[in-house]
């Protein structure tokens, strides 16, 4: 016997491997809802400039996080590889950007490795470890981590309101 369907399922492909400034980092496929081509960006004031904007996504608005900027890279031009990952959070949809996705892959037969802490910022970034996969570093983020930018408001965001009647 050959390890039968609980063997299979612990080698089930649990990562998505993407790059973003040529560096390799994986999302988990159960908090991804979909892969998309880039969409027409709306921009809206905001505080932080890796929060593009937000996008008509089949009957929602999804806000949309620029990995490049929220991670420090220089910015570049979309390319035919560049993607959209929809994540589902919170009840709202957001579209990571990320320069290509390529594969997917099973994290069960591989070490997970810790990653040390070099700034304040890789927490901000939501790397939580990191795999060896095909002889390269691919960095694990934590997709709640990526999309909480985009889900907060400033306190004084609704200050244009008329206040309540009494």
């Amino acid at each position: 016997m050959s390890g039968g369907r609980a063997y299979t399922a612990t080698l089930a492909k649990d990562l998505v491997r993407i790059e973003v400034g040529g560096v390799l980092y994986a999302l988990e496929v159960e908090r991804i809802r979909e892969i998309v081509n880039p969409l027409p960006i709306i921009e809206r004031p905001r505080e932080q400039a890796f929060v593009l904007g937000v996008a008509d996504y089949r009957d929602e608005v999804a806000a949309v996080v620029d990995l490049r900027s929220l991670f420090g890279v220089a910015a570049a031009d979309a390319e035919l590889r560049t993607k959209w990952i929809i994540l589902s959070t919170s009840g709202m949809s957001v579209g990571v950007v990320v320069d290509a996705v390529l594969d997917v892959f099973s994290s069960a037969a591989i070490p997970q490795r810790e990653v040390p802490v070099l700034d304040t910022r890789q927490r901000e970034r939501g790397i939580t470890s990191a795999y060896r996969f095909e002889n390269r570093l691919v960095f694990l983020l934590d997709a709640d981590q990526l999309v909480q930018p985009a889900l907060e408001l400033p306190r004084d965001a609704f200050s244009f309101l008329p206040a309540e009647a009494p």
